[in-house]
């Protein structure tokens, strides 16, 4: 008990030690992904750095990188937008009336201390000093108290007169001592040049006064509109900022700073912002695509060989465009490399990727909306056109789409801009090109794909399932039993795997080479003895198994040789798993002491098949083999021999490894009659003399 639970917990730490390298492989991968597109988007889109001061005479022409606000200009016309906005001034009607009460009440004052009896005149003067409301030297007083009543009368009304004829027109703050001037000269030019005339002019000049108020809160609000509605002085990117042999301005001093193109430490900060600007944008592209990765594609997830591949070719799609870019950024060849994924992973994660690629190339090309859409169409339409391809004319068909995508795409956001019809025309162009050059460079990368990260596509596949392979030809030559029994076993490989959704193109490959190893002694098998001398009955049992299971070994040897798909490998090394050669066992136990025979020495000694298509091939071959060795197999016993075969496989336990199910099982069995019937089928018996028809 000790001994299994200390076997447990080696079996436990083994598996958490496998988790934490296999983490820290993918940790790796996504963290180098992080580091070089960064590193991409920074050498891409770093502008160059100038070291100019105030004055200095520019060597070169320089121009903006990108969009910006001229903080500078804008400022100014916020201003001007401000100034503009003349002061309000508010109506007071109020101050007309004091003012005429004011005049009314200082001449009631003066008429009644004039008409007292009971004072003389120095008493008068001090109660006329007391009681005005009106500050007036003494002597003013004292012409004004010696004046008859009526030239007081009239002098108060051409006060009156005056006053509100000036009160009528406004009075702002600015203008009173214009309105003051008015008054002096309204009595100057009076017929009667008096005392009580000039004093008159005094008086009415001393008690004008503004009836117009500036209106602080609304001239405020006003400008703040004003200011609001200023419209920012954009400096548009290929804006010439500065020309060569010019002299450098504080303007354009400022606006160098502000692009980050200056080289001091305020452009430091500017470049820190976009580093952690673009830092951020990679960060969430890529959790996106772990994401998804790791819930929806788990078979890519645990593959670190898939993602490798994938972060290749996002790297490569963003090297490839900021190259592109320099010729035109409407050079679109970000479909060649979705397509590439598609054709090896998945379309799923083809488009996920082809989405964060055209958000990464979009800033290596400054943001250009009709540039991301057009990625966007064309890379998803690529992405679903290739998938499960067979022929490489397929790809060639997807360019041509890309292409035609690219197209709409450009054309119909240059009518919605009014674009120039020149440039949207030559714009279309480059479209079309790089739709074509993605079809080129997919159709060129894939075989370098394949044979760095042993992904085998449909491509491949048909190119093995050739006659005119070398191993293939061997066999037909060589071993033409074991060639035309693999031709069977594909046939009925592929028909199973089509209906329960295995790799059907995979499992005919698989089984065309599963028996390669045969061609090292052909004549030792029986599909390929043409006479009645059978080898086997010269040598032991012993001997005869041991061939017999070693042409697994030899065909893993001649297939590693001549570089087969290791997914083709696989299903060569575990079409037999471990069973038992039970023709040679059963043989030996016949013929040698009981005691010496063991299952062991009689089994191959390979691993269970791992996957549906091998578990498959391994059914199908069994399956033929029972047919064949039936001299007029009926439909009966066609159906009775291959559930037999497929319930010993299941009893013997070598079907335990792989994903298949029952069901699958089920659907396999119903195939392989379904083939078989069509081989086996009755015949018309035809008489011996056609005459007699």
């Amino acid at each position: 008990m000790a001994k299994r639970f200390e076997r447990i917990k080696d079996v436990a730490e083994k598996v958490k030690y496998f988790i934490k390298i296999d983490m820290t492989t993918k940790s790796l991968i996504f963290i180098g992904l992080f580091l070089a597109i960064l590193s991409i988007l920074i050498i891409s889109t770093a502008p160059q750095r100038y070291n100019i001061k105030i004055g200095d005479i520019a060597v070169e022409d320089i121009f903006a990188p990108s969009d910006m606000v001229d903080a500078t200009a804008t400022a100014i016309k916020v201003k001007a937008a401000e100034e503009a906005v003349q002061a309000i001034y508010k109506l007071d009607r109020t101050v007309q009336i004091d003012i005429q009460k004011k005049i009314e009440n200082f001449f009631s004052i003066l008429a009644e201390i004039k008409g007292r009896a009971d004072v003389d005149e120095g008493q008068m003067l001090q109660l006329m000093v007391q009681q005005s409301n009106i500050s007036l030297d003494q002597d003013d007083y004292k012409i004004l108290l010696k004046a008859d009543i009526s030239d007081l009368n009239k002098l108060k009304d051409k006060i009156l007169y005056i006053t509100n004829q000036l009160l009528n027109e406004n009075i702002q703050e600015n203008k009173i001592n214009s309105k003051r001037e008015d008054i002096k000269e309204f009595f100057d030019n009076l017929p009667d040049d008096s005392k009580l005339n000039k004093l008159g002019s005094n008086l009415a000049i001393i008690i004008i006064k503004p009836n117009m108020f500036y209106d602080e809160a609304t001239t405020s609000k006003q400008r703040e509109e004003a200011k609001e509605n200023v419209d920012e002085v954009i400096i548009k990117k290929d804006f010439q900022i500065i020309t060569k042999g010019q002299e450098v301005t504080a303007h354009q001093l400022k606006l160098l700073q502000s692009f980050g193109l200056l080289d001091d430490g305020k452009s430091e900060i500017i470049a820190f912002r976009l580093y952690a600007g673009y830092s951020l944008s990679i960060f969430a592209c890529l959790f996106v695509l772990g994401l998804y990765c790791y819930l929806y594609a788990k078979k890519q997830w645990e593959n670190n060989g898939d993602l490798l591949l994938i972060s290749l070719n996002i790297l490569l799609s963003l090297i490839v465009a900021a190259g592109a870019k320099s010729i035109s950024v409407y050079l679109i060849l970000l479909p060649a490399f979705t397509m590439v994924i598609s054709i090896m992973i998945q379309p799923k994660i083809a488009i996920i990727t082809n989405i964060i690629c055209a958000i990464f190339i979009s800033m290596i090309t400054g943001i250009n909306a009709t540039v991301l859409v057009a990625m966007l169409i064309s890379g998803i339409a690529g992405a679903i056109l290739v998938h499960k391809t067979h022929h490489r004319s397929t790809i060639v068909l997807a360019g041509l789409v890309v292409s035609i995508m690219s197209v709409m795409i450009i054309i119909s956001f240059g009518l919605l801009y009014n674009s120039d019809t020149r440039v949207m025309l030559t714009n279309a162009i480059f479209g079309f090109v790089g739709g074509v050059l993605s079809a080129v460079l997919t159709i060129g990368t894939l075989p370098f794909f394949e044979a760095t990260f042993d992904i085998i596509t449909p491509i491949k596949l048909l190119e093995l399932s050739n006659p005119n392979q070398p191993l293939l030809r061997r066999l037909l030559i060589e071993a033409s039993g074991t060639y035309y029994h693999s031709i069977l076993v594909g046939n009925l490989a592929e028909a199973a795997a089509e209906d329960i959704g295995a790799n059907a193109l995979l499992c005919r490959i698989g089984a065309y080479y599963h028996d390669i190893g045969k061609l090292k002694r052909p004549y030792f098998f029986k599909e390929n003895q043409i006479t009645k001398d059978n080898p086997h009955d010269k040598i032991t049992p012993n001997l005869s198994a041991l061939i017999i299971t070693s042409h697994v070994k030899n065909g893993i040897e001649l297939a590693s040789k001549s570089k087969l798909p290791s997914s083709v490998i696989n299903i060569i090394r575990e079409h037999h798993g471990n069973t038992l050669v039970a023709y040679f066992y059963h043989k030996a136990l016949n013929s040698e002491a009981v005691d010496t025979v063991t299952e062991e020495k009689f089994r191959y000694s390979f691993p269970k098949p791992q996957s549906k298509e091998a578990a498959i091939v391994m059914l199908a071959d069994s399956v033929e083999a029972y047919i064949r060795s039936l001299s007029e197999p009926t439909q009966h016993q066609v159906e009775l021999g291959v559930k037999k075969i497929i319930k010993e496989k299941l009893q013997d336990d070598q079907l335990d490894e792989s994903d298949i199910t029952l069901r699958d099982l089920d659907k396999v069995a119903k195939a392989f009659v379904k083939v078989l019937a069509g081989i086996f089928h009755d015949r018309i018996e035809y008489p011996e003399n056609l005459k007699d028809i």
